[in-house]
């Protein structure tokens, strides 16, 4: 065996054994035939094989069950995750639109939040509005694209946003990589970083009609609850309602597909986790026993989510 082939066929070892099963001598005679035709250039061989690892390991069809029902699964969350992005951030922005039209909201997190490093609103309103604004186009634009059909742009703004608030948070944070920051802000990343690998283009394109209708009606929802129905939630903070709300969305709204049932459970944990630092990081500061029961509830919800939801991975792809 010549230093080139044995070269080739450990590069191909990138790719899933299922792939290489019958495709392996194939591929390592195309790629000796390609470098000594001088069509190939030097170091592309392994940019290439890279990127089919990608594919092959999320594919959408022509590919076991076990990993197409991963590639489905990787791009559900994708989509359930910016879709959450898009929520909170329209919810935010009629959150400050009231403030600033003068109707105040003091229940629950909002309340505390501006005493922590964490917070949700800790700059000026003018300022907050922008941000608002800012990470809920941050979500909607990649939706946007996708859903219209353009999947390079859509995954080019994706890398965009993903490099940006990266740097951001390098500069704004001294490059600390603390465990209640990470865990605030990797949320928000995933997705992200999730629909540039998982949308390549042999995987299927989303529903458009549907989720452009889940994404008006969720949108004017939140809306309309950060604008005038939160501030009237007494006595327990929104994220506890949230928790609620989410632990029996996913419940009552998963489908007996491994998909989609690992999805919810792996988006539910996400929609969690970021409000779960904020309010652990608020009652680590100031012992309130609410808080601390609900950061415990939470974390218990976010197990259990995530123990059904790899339950049913495992029973449908086993």
């Amino acid at each position: 065996m010549t230093a080139p082939e044995l070269r080739y066929r450990r590069m191909v070892r990138i790719l899933p054994r299922w792939y290489r099963a019958d495709r392996e001598d194939e591929m390592v005679g195309a790629l000796l035939d390609a470098r000594e035709a001088g069509r190939l250039a030097a170091g592309r061989e392994l940019l290439a094989m890279l990127g089919l690892g990608l594919r092959a390991r999320l594919a959408a069809g022509s590919a076991p069950a076990r990993v197409v029902a991963f590639g489905d699964t990787v791009r559900l969350v994708a989509l359930l995750g910016l879709f959450w992005a898009a929520m909170k951030g329209v919810f935010s922005l009629g959150h400050d639109l009231c403030d600033a039209l003068g109707y105040p909201r003091t229940s629950g997190l909002h309340a505390s939040a501006t005493d922590t490093g964490l917070s949700l609103y800790p700059s000026p309103l003018a300022q907050q509005l922008g941000r608002d604004v800012a990470l809920a186009a941050a979500a909607v634009v990649p939706l946007a694209l996708l859903f219209s059909g353009r999947r390079r742009a859509a995954r080019v703004v994706a890398g965009i946003v993903l490099v940006a608030g990266f740097a951001a948070f390098l500069y704004q944070y001294s490059f600390s990589f603390s465990p209640d920051l990470l865990g605030y802000f990797v949320p928000q990343w995933l997705p992200l970083l999730l629909l540039i690998a998982g949308f390549h283009l042999g995987a299927p394109l989303p529903a458009a009609r549907n989720w452009w209708t889940a994404l008006a009606g969720g949108a004017a929802s939140v809306f309309y609850f950060g604008s005038f129905v939160e501030a009237d939630l007494r006595g327990i903070s929104w994220f506890a309602w949230a928790a609620v709300l989410v632990i029996l969305a996913y419940f009552a709204f998963r489908r007996r597909s491994a998909a989609w049932s690992f999805s919810l459970a792996v988006c539910c944990s996400l929609v969690l986790i970021q409000p779960l630092v904020l309010v652990a990081t608020m009652a680590a500061g100031t012992f309130q026993a609410l808080d601390l029961v609900q950061v415990f509830l939470a974390g218990a919800g976010i197990a259990a989510l995530t123990a059904a939801g790899i339950i049913d991975y495992r029973r449908q792809t086993a």
